[in-house]
Order: C-alpha cells, then structure tokens, then sequence
C-alpha cells in the first residue's frame, strides 16, 4: 500500500510538472499611442512619447493563456499635438498636468480571453485614471507571442472626457470646440524583465 501511494504521488509530480504555466513578467519595450478627436472645424490627433509599465503573462505552448496583473503609466506631459504648440498647452490644461502628470490604467480582471491562430483576443477591466478622476473600463485588446519571445498588446478604446470631469477645449474664443469623444489606439510591445 506504501509503495502504491508513493508511486501515485511520484506520478501526480510528473504530470503536474509538465503543465506548469510559464508566468513571467514584461515591461514596456515600444510603444505607438495616439489620441484621435473632432471639432467643428476638424478632425485632430495627439502622439503620446513616453509610457512604462509592466504586464504578467502566462504563456503555455506559445500562447497566452493569461494575463494576472497590468499597470500601464502613460506621461501626460508628453502627449504631442498635430496642430503645435498651441495644442499641446490646450492638451496639458485639460489634462491638468501640473497637478496629476499621469495617465494610469490598472488592470482588475480578464473577463474573457479567446485564443485565436496567433493572436489571443481578450477584455480586460481595470480601472483608468485620467485628470485625476478614476473610472473602471472595460477594454478589447489582442495579444500575441512575437517571433523573438516579445508580446504585443493592441486596441482602441474610446473616452467621453467629461466622464473624467475634463472640459473639451476650445480655442479661438470659442469658435473652435472639440469634441467630447476621443479614441486612444494603442500597439504596446512588451519584452521580459
């Protein structure tokens, strides 16, 4: 019976060995965000040049199969306009960059994740903090393992600003008003730390 029992555990060990999830962490490695929005007059965009942060993954077989934890820290500052520098003070006021520099999102938990030839397609809830004002969001995003073992993270996802208690700005005493919608379209690469 002894021997039986340990033979059982020695084969429980084996088997569990050889389905252990490769969690590991990634940080940022590149990145392309852009800011997409109207106005009565035109239709604008804004680049953001510096972002950070880290992702855990499971990767099993080449895939992901999950993602445990995310915080994703865009510099406000840094967020660059089409139109200059006209724009780009417009941007940090209504971001309020003096007093909340950061752009924060923070992931809660993966809703769905479906794995697709190549890509994993994914929602996520976290919650995002812009302006200071925090709000929980639900965003699509699709991952995938790259040739070289780094991920890549994509998506768009749309902002109303007054939901973070951001006023659209308006320039030319008011005759140019933007609108309240924004997209963000992210490609995120990220590479193991």
């Amino acid at each position: 019976m002894f021997k039986k029992t340990k033979i059982l555990l020695l084969a429980a060990i084996i088997l569990g060995s050889l389905t252990v999830e490769a969690q590991q962490t990634y940080q940022i490695k590149t990145h392309d965000i852009t800011i997409d929005g109207t106005s009565n007059l035109q239709s604008w965009s804004a680049d953001v040049e510096k972002a950070s942060g880290t992702i855990e993954v499971v990767i099993e077989d080449g895939k992901i199969t999950s993602v445990k934890n995310a915080n994703i820290r865009i510099d406000a500052t840094s967020i660059k306009g089409s139109e200059g520098r006209m724009m780009n003070s417009k941007i940090n006021e209504t971001l309020d960059t003096r007093s909340n520099p950061n752009i924060d999102f923070v992931l809660r938990e993966v809703l769905t994740l479906a794995e697709n030839p190549g890509t994993a397609r994914m929602t996520t809830r976290g919650v995002m903090t812009i302006a200071g004002v925090s709000r929980v969001v639900e965003l699509n995003t699709v991952g995938r393992v790259l040739p070289n073992g780094d991920l890549e993270f994509s998506g768009t996802q749309k902002i109303d600003m007054t939901d973070y208690r951001m006023k659209p700005p308006t320039a030319m005493f008011g005759a140019l008003r933007t609108g309240e919608e924004v997209e963000i379209s992210y490609r995120v690469v990220v590479s193991p730390r």
